[in-house]
């Protein structure tokens, strides 16, 4: 039996070799898709995380929140002195840096553009005893802080797996939902082996098309900076400890979120009620975050109408620990040291501040410094404070200054024991 031959020549031989052109076609296609424009568009983005902050950005968790690229990369931090202004530049290493990309894409919706900017700073090592600080520096920095500032309005919360680091957002009493705010702040302080000092790794990651209230994206920005902080150490010669890539990460707590002050357990623990006039609060939970705040809350009799209540913000209190506690020291030094002739947190190691409130401070072992405790009055120190309460407030009576004093004690005594340091020193 003759088999036919499939040639051009005939019907069937045409319709064959068209198949087989096509897909042959759509095979080089592809394959040039592939070689060309696949791998070519990956290594440019790799190529912008592997010089980006001196190569320490960890590759696959900045592509669990940018995506796959293309990326760019910005100027980094303008509120922090890089290293080369920096006169102490093996002291104080400084490198920042902004990758922005299309972000991941999400169920239901396109992707919007998302950012992280990474600061990763050497941290000096500090004996536990050693509050002072250097005018000159304060007056030579301007405005700008020695480190990044986390949002510090609303209580943080720990980032745990063996990491001392916070996470929080940029929400503030009064502002926006954090299911509307994309973004947040993460940070990671390790101590170096061998008594040289620490690295602090700071955060802000951004995408627009998702919310935090996604334990997902939570997490993920938090293996960013905790990558970071492993890359870091290993490369700049920390050799620090270091913790589990964190999984879970919890929710910052909210405006809407206090609970009664005599059923405080967190960073609240133990603050007076001042017979009942101080009820609620707004706390964490308690853990090894280098800023921790508590906020409580009560009735103001000297604010008449609706702003007197007992949901209305009174005292802010505040610990600082490393590097935070040295920066709130210079701040304090640069707002009020040239103008008034008492002495701040800088010169003692405890008293009362000059825009009102008081500080303490505990000696800690662990070489970051002696840790700084701060009580305000919500209304006296806030910048953005209404008209009518500096209208009506009154200067602090001697119970306000009594309760400051034993709200601080009690709170600085829990943070600081919790923390492995000392017992404070109160004036």
């Amino acid at each position: 039996m003759a088999r036919a031959r499939l040639t051009w020549r005939t019907r069937a031989g045409r319709a064959v070799l068209s198949s087989c052109g096509a897909l042959v076609a759509l095979a080089l296609i592809a394959g040039g898709s592939y070689w060309w424009g696949g791998p070519r568009d990956h290594r440019a983005a790799q190529r912008v995380l592997d010089e980006a902050c001196e190569g320490v950005l960890p590759s696959r968790e900045m592509r669990d929140v940018l995506g796959d690229g293309p990326f760019e990369e910005k100027p980094g931090r303008v509120d922090v002195r890089s290293a080369e202004e920096d006169d102490a530049r093996d002291e104080r290493r400084t490198v920042t840096c902004t990758v922005t990309g299309d972000g991941v894409p999400v169920a239901g919706g396109n992707t919007d553009e998302a950012q992280v900017q990474v600061t990763v700073q050497s941290v000096p090592q500090r004996h536990g005893d050693d509050f002072g600080v250097d005018r000159a520096s304060a007056r030579d920095r301007g405005t700008d802080p020695l480190y990044p500032r986390p949002s510090a309005e609303l209580p943080p919360v720990g980032l745990g797996g063996g990491w001392r680091g916070l996470f929080t957002t940029a929400e503030s009493i009064g502002g926006t939902a954090r299911s509307d705010n994309g973004g947040a702040t993460v940070v990671t302080l390790l101590d170096c082996a061998r008594d040289r000092g620490g690295l602090l790794v700071t955060v802000d990651a951004k995408d627009e098309d998702v919310t935090l209230d996604d334990p997902r994206r939570r997490a993920a920005f938090a293996r960013i900076a905790t990558g970071t902080a492993a890359k870091a150490s290993g490369k700049w010669g920390c050799d620090a400890e270091l913790g589990e890539p964190p999984h879970r990460v919890a929710l910052p707590v909210d405006a809407d979120e206090s609970v009664p002050l005599a059923d405080a357990s967190g960073t609240c623990r133990g603050v007076p009620g001042r017979g009942g006039r101080i009820s609620r609060a707004w706390e964490s939970a308690s853990g090894d975050s280098p800023v921790e705040v508590c906020v409580v809350a009560g009735e103001r009799p000297e604010l008449p109408g609706p702003g007197s209540s007992d949901e209305t913000p009174r005292y802010h209190l505040t610990a600082f620990y490393g590097p935070y506690a040295d920066s709130e020291r210079l701040d304090h030094e640069r707002r009020y040291g040239e103008y008034s002739e008492k002495p701040g947190p800088g010169d003692a190691p405890a008293g009362r501040l000059a825009g009102g409130g008081r500080w303490a401070s505990a000696v800690c072992r662990d070489g970051s410094g002696p840790a700084l405790f701060t009580v305000r009055d919500e209304g006296t120190w806030r910048a953005d404070r209404s008209s009518t309460y500096d209208r009506h407030r009154t200067k602090p009576s001697a119970g306000d200054l009594a309760y400051e004093r034993a709200a601080l004690e009690q709170f600085a005594r829990r943070s600081a024991r919790a923390h492995g340091c000392e017992p404070p020193k109160l004036s």
